[in-house]
């Protein structure tokens, strides 16, 4: 019985312990800036800002809201002294503002703590022109703390939490055990199923292998005949020097386009991009198929396509369907994008040298072809309205890899048969040696000034003989 007693005792004991380390009696407990204080008792709300200097406070103000929303004065100090005519009634006579230099801080007491003390205060503090705030909250524990045994509110505080413990645990044990039960069957049953389902999987597979080598077979055949059809309808397209913008160098027949070093003087006209480097062929479509072909040769960058005659010439534009373009832009290495919304990556097996370019106005279709291997690279579906324009691009130098111009073709190319050569001199490396029409080469114009390595630059090209 002594034991018992004994052991009674000490739990008593403990619970009490635990019940007032959760709820303290006549001062205040910081809860991340919410204090607790009694009915009837004192308030304790220490300003939640770090200060350096205490003794070098020119004015503390402890504010709360009205009910109208206005902010009052429950407490100032300024010039080393309390202000009470700034005060609310109700705070009259019932706050002290108390200062630790040591630890840097101040706390306001507030006297027979009453239920309209409730809720927040702002503490708003001024050293010299420098002004800070912070802010706390004051509950009030209703109940007072003297008029209640603390075994009663140790009880009624340890029970309910002892209770959802069990609860919890309980339920914790009996999840994971269903979930264990749950897990082993499922592995037993796909075991099961991978062994009964093994040579159907099989069979399955194999199928589809089969299936898609006679699609892909067809798309690549079904490529080659739309690149057929569209160079029924082939074209010379030239260049419109009123789009161009001012750095880019036209050349005399304007079927080459390059990246100049420096802006030409040119009329600043609506028609020509001030921003984007770019130009527009001077054949306007708004019906029928058409098709053209560009050699870009080793170039790094390029972007070719078709665009509306709507675009915007001036300030920078983003290119997609919506906005009028259906480009597509090789962007460093053999990565390629069609500037769709978003973007559509993809890499190609071989890079074209020369950009086949199809559209049927009708059946809202442009399509972009590697003439050298005869393949399709990309498409583009709308439905088309206006008048739509050819659009090249022949992007920036890149560190000196794409000096070399675009060049529209004036007959349709046909790759030639590559023949490696042995070491010899001119080609110590055993190249393959390529030729290179000479009607692709930029005309000389009085009026246009090529730079002196362009020549170097297209004949160190490796392009098909046409």
């Amino acid at each position: 019985m002594e034991m018992a007693s004994s052991s009674g005792s000490r739990f008593s004991s403990c619970l009490i312990t635990l019940i007032c380390l959760q709820l303290p009696v006549n001062l205040s407990g910081d809860a991340d800036r919410f204090y607790l204080a009694p009915l009837g008792g004192i308030a304790k709300l220490l300003c939640p800002l770090s200060l350096w200097s205490v003794t070098m406070l020119t004015e503390v103000r402890w504010l709360r809201s009205s009910s109208r929303g206005h902010s009052q004065a429950v407490h100032v100090f300024r010039d080393g002294k309390n202000h009470e005519e700034d005060v609310m009634p109700e705070y009259k006579g019932r706050t002290a503002l108390v200062r630790d230099d040591r630890e840097g801080s101040v706390t306001l007491e507030i006297r027979d703590v009453q239920l309209e003390d409730q809720g927040p205060y702002r503490c708003h503090v001024q050293i010299g022109n420098l002004s800070r705030e912070g802010t706390v909250t004051l509950q009030i524990a209703a109940p007072s703390p003297e008029r209640i045994s603390p075994f009663a509110v140790a009880l009624a505080v340890i029970l309910p939490i002892l209770g959802l413990l069990i609860v919890a645990g309980i339920c914790l044990i009996w999840k994971q055990r269903r979930s264990k039960e749950r897990l082993l069957y499922e592995q037993v049953m796909e075991v099961e199923n991978l062994l009964s389902d093994h040579a159907k999987e099989k069979g399955r597979l194999h199928n589809a292998l089969k299936k898609l080598r006679r699609e892909l077979k067809l798309k690549r055949a079904a490529a080659n005949s739309g690149l057929r059809r569209a160079r029924l309808h082939f074209m010379t397209v030239t260049l419109d020097p009123d789009t161009a913008h001012p750095k880019l160098i036209l050349s005399e027949d304007c079927r080459c386009v390059k990246l100049g070093d420096r802006r030409q003087p040119v009329p600043d006209n609506p028609q020509r991009f001030d921003f984007v480097v770019s130009v527009l062929g001077s054949e306007c479509f708004t019906a029928g198929c058409h098709y053209w072909e560009v050699y870009v040769g080793d170039k790094t960058k390029w972007i070719l396509g078709v665009c509306s005659e709507s675009v915007s010439r001036k300030g920078k534009v983003t290119a997609s369907p919506a906005n009028g373009h259906w480009l597509l832009r090789r962007s460093h290495g053999n990565e390629y994008e069609a500037l769709t919304s978003p973007q559509t990556s993809f890499r190609l097996k071989e890079p074209p040298c020369c950009v086949g370019i199809f559209l049927d106005y009708e059946a809202g279709v442009i399509s972009f072809y590697n003439v050298a291997d005869e393949s399709h690279i990309f498409t583009f579906t709308h439905t088309f309205s206006g008048s739509l324009r050819p659009f090249f691009e022949p992007c920036l130098h890149d560190g000196g890899k794409n000096v070399a111009p675009l060049i529209i073709c004036s007959e349709l190319q046909k790759p030639e048969e590559s023949t490696v050569k042995p070491k010899e001199k001119g080609h110590p490396n055993g190249d393959v040696a390529m030729k290179v029409d000479s009607s692709l080469l930029p005309l000389q114009a009085p009026n246009v000034s090529w730079p002196p390595d362009l020549g170097p630059a297209l004949q160190g090209l490796k392009v098909p003989f046409f």
